[in-house]
């Protein structure tokens, strides 16, 4: 996705836009969506969502990348415990994915059509099927379809560039303020940054700094 850039002059414009352009952004997202047959799994026993560390809390065995190290930290969500009209009785979906620790570097360039881009795609979801059954060990049996996700499907249908899933934490605007006449900002970008939760409270928080407390008091 190409943007355009709006000519600024110097002072506080340029500075906002030299923050936004040299902002540390996060890496990208490999998912893996899976519908699986349910029969004689205790539901009762699986939680909503779980956090599967592939290597550990230390990361590789030098202990350099850590808990948030190259697809290290697994988010696997089971929506179907908090909701079974989710999917068919008998079924279950589960969502297993790396967020913001998927390198965009491994998949740029790559044609989707591609024999190349499937296989890779196979190759890095093990990692994905591997955190699943820590869970659910027959999950590759129960699976009726399967789903993967790449840096390249994030980039494509959420309009990110290169796939990234938002500011880095040390990067974050603090606030959505600008030196632009009645711009206020707010997304992934901006305190207290990435996540959905994160993003609607930086969305109500620009919203509050449109309309005085006195204006917010008379809609209540």
């Amino acid at each position: 996705m190409n943007l355009t850039r709006p000519e600024v002059s110097a002072g506080d414009d340029a500075s906002l836009l030299a923050k936004c352009d040299t902002a540390e952004m996060t890496g990208s997202f490999l998912h893996l969506h899976v519908a699986l047959d349910a029969t004689d799994l205790d539901l009762d026993k699986l939680e909503a969502h779980y956090t599967v560390m592939d290597r550990g809390l230390s990361g590789d065995d030098d202990g350099i990348d850590g808990p948030c190290g190259e697809l290290n930290m697994i988010a696997v969500s089971n929506p179907c415990v908090l909701d079974d009209k989710l999917a068919p009785e008998g079924y279950i979906i589960v969502h297993a994915y790396g967020a913001g620790n998927e390198p965009y570097g491994l998949w740029e360039g790559l044609d989707r059509q591609s024999s190349e881009y499937k296989e890779l795609k196979e190759e890095r979801a093990q990692v994905l099927w591997k955190a699943i059954e820590s869970i659910i060990p027959d999950v590759r049996e129960r699976t009726i379809t399967s789903m993967i996700g790449s840096p390249l499907t994030h980039e494509r249908f959420l309009r990110r560039s290169n796939g990234t899933y938002g500011s880095s934490t040390e990067d974050y605007l603090k606030d959505g303020s600008t030196p632009i006449e009645k711009l206020v900002l707010c997304g992934d970008g901006v305190f207290p940054g990435i996540g959905v939760p994160a993003v609607a409270l930086s969305g109500a928080s620009a919203a509050n700094a449109i309309v005085s407390p006195y204006e917010q008091w008379r809609c209540l």
